[in-house]
């Protein structure tokens, strides 16, 4: 009786040979580029993601709007990460769509770097989105 209970408590270590640690890192680290929401303005009632206009700046909009949410991606590798961060301009319009975004200003940005110091760093990107909802009936001030 006592040996069956020491092979229960002891606990399998699962390990993976040195060979697939840098797979592993690879798999781990574009699983972690994932969206932030920041909520900035009132959420509306979700919409279908195919509703919401898609802008790269805040000149393409033709109507006025406010800023609903701020949606910020993870780094990912400027060359190694291109499907990764087209996958990342999808999930951010479908965020928008689920707090009721008519539309939302998507722009890439690159990370600064920093000395290298020798070694060679691939350039990373960054998506930025601005969540927006089309303002209904604006009223403006009288001029004076």
């Amino acid at each position: 009786m006592k040996d069956e209970g020491r092979k229960r408590g002891k606990a399998k270590v699962f390990s993976l040979p040195f060979s697939l640690y840098p797979l592993a890192f690879i798999l781990s680290s574009c699983a972690a580029a994932k969206l932030d929401v920041i909520q900035v303005g009132p959420w509306f009632a979700p919409r279908d993601w195919r509703e919401v206009e898609v802008f790269s700046s805040r000149g393409e909009t033709g109507a006025p709007w406010g800023g609903i949410a701020i949606i910020h991606g993870g780094r990912v590798g400027a060359k190694s990460g291109e499907k990764r961060l087209e996958a990342l301009k999808l999930e951010a319009r479908k965020k928008a769509a689920e707090i009721g975004a008519d539309g939302v200003i998507l722009t890439v940005n690159s990370v600064p770097s920093g000395p290298e110091m020798g070694v060679y760093q691939e350039p990373e990107l960054y998506l930025s989105a601005l969540a927006i909802k089309y303002v209904t009936a604006v009223s403006t001030p009288p001029a004076k």
